[in-house]
């Protein structure tokens, strides 16, 4: 799921922190009173409440007023309902100024620049400044009491990783190829340039030499590290500015597996072994994971359960959607690689002692979300979704999106409701699944 939602699970929810528990939310509020009144009657205990930086700040240097009265407003609704709140601050929603910063967009290895993306925050010292500005404005006016969580990530999704792989209009490109990362111009405070400036994916040689494959495997991990150590930053940013509670790092897919990996360091990154472009994305999840790790608070959100990968490795035989006490210790061998995208990421984090919550994706007919022609329905999701979540041991699960509960047809073939919504929460509260044994999150 990607949209701007968000997950939670910071100063806890009513069923958070109890062996086994599970809360249940809502993306994409409105916190309309009325609608709130009708998901805490459903059994709902948290809402995502989606900023936008373009709203909040259209204008170098000018706040919209107006703007920031509505959100106090709408956080003042969820509160006085007595709803924990997931905030997503909308940093992948950047003011087109932003964007036309100097190195304000990332660039690609053909020459392209993101269509879909947000702000240049891996390597940009301008544009984190102007986002340390927007964090520092906006978080101060809402406070923290009630924030359940607050998202944060790095591409147009708002999901950890770089732009997907055909996002400039090329195909495959990957995302480092600014002035920043390349030469070390305009480069933030404690990143460091690429180890091998001028070199392009795909390429056998550099500076008039063969490439090596140590060479390539310090590029990729040159290259994963970046965006990462920018979630990493946000975080910081968010200590810095006293918020002490849960952060959620939203993520997609499984990231490149083990296998294809060492497959596509010994191309030299040229494309093979690259199913689903999570290269150009640098999603190398057992290494990011492991930096997440270090921060306190860290959850991981992933957003697309009961997704494509959930369906297909359903009808494997056997099926391998389904998450298992054993999931820990085998995620890493190769036959993990069949299983679905939810029960390998799930495994990931909590092999690194990281949280977890998670999401559906959504309805297929929706810009900027994980659903397809090819995934289950929304009714399907809505049945399933939660299922998985609480197998997986996460202790939250957001469903895409309220609006889908009240705006009937208008927005899914199915019409799902609040009431479809409330009977999926208390079987899913009556099922009952093995614990696992992991490292509690920090």
């Amino acid at each position: 799921m990607t949209m701007a939602s968000a997950g939670a699970g910071c100063s806890v929810g009513p069923d958070q922190g109890i062996p086994g528990s599970m809360s249940f939310g809502v993306l994409g509020s409105t916190c309309a009173p009325d609608r709130l009144a009708a998901l805490r009657d459903a059994g709902i205990s948290v809402v995502e409440l989606p900023l936008a930086w373009d709203r909040y700040q259209p204008v170098d240097r000018r706040v919209d007023r107006h703007y920031v009265a509505q959100v106090q407003q709408q956080l003042a609704d969820c509160r006085d309902a007595g709803m924990q709140v997931a905030l997503s601050p909308g940093m992948h929603y950047p003011p087109k100024w932003v964007r036309k910063l100097p190195g304000g967009s990332l660039k690609g290895s053909a020459g392209g620049t993101p269509k879909k993306a947000g702000a240049e925050l891996v390597f940009s010292a301008k544009v984190r400044e102007t986002a340390h500005d927007y964090l520092a404005g906006i978080l101060p006016e809402l406070g923290f009491n009630g924030i359940a969580a607050i998202r944060v990530g790095t591409n147009a999704g708002g999901e950890l990783g770089y732009p997907g792989p055909d996002d400039g209009g090329h195909e495959g490109e990957f995302w480092a190829f600014g002035d920043a990362p390349q030469s070390g111009k305009g480069l933030a405070e404690g990143v460091s340039p690429s180890p091998m400036p001028g070199w392009v994916p795909g390429s056998p040689s550099w500076n008039g030499s063969s490439v090596t494959d140590g060479q390539v495997q310090g590029w990729w991990d040159w290259y994963a590290r970046s965006v990462v150590d920018a979630v990493a930053w946000q975080i910081h940013e968010l200590r810095e500015l006293g918020y002490q509670g849960r952060v959620h790092v939203p993520v997609a897919g499984r990231g490149v597996l083990p296998a294809d990996k060492a497959k596509a360091i010994k191309g030299r990154l040229d494309g093979r072994a690259n199913p689903d472009g999570a290269q150009e994305r640098g999603l190398d999840y057992p290494a990011q994971f492991a930096v997440l790790s270090t921060l306190p608070g860290v959850d991981v959100d992933f957003t697309g359960l009961d997704d494509i990968s959930a369906v297909e490795a359903r009808n494997a035989l056997p099926p391998q959607d389904q998450c298992h006490p054993s999931d820990d210790d085998d995620v890493l061998h190769d036959s993990a690689s069949l299983w679905s995208s939810h029960r390998y990421t799930s495994a990931l984090a909590r092999r690194a002692g990281l949280g977890l919550v998670g999401e559906n994706p959504g309805p297929a007919d929706w810009p900027f979300t994980g659903g397809s022609p090819r995934s289950d329905s929304i009714s399907d999701q809505l049945r399933r979704a939660p299922q998985y979540a609480k197998e997986c041991g996460m202790t939250m699960f957001l469903f895409g999106f309220e609006a889908c509960l009240f705006e009937g047809k208008e927005h899914n073939e199915s019409g799902v409701n609040v009431d479809d919504y409330k009977k999926v929460i208390q079987e899913t509260r009556a099922l009952q699944y093995p614990e696992r044994s992991r490292k509690p999150p920090v």
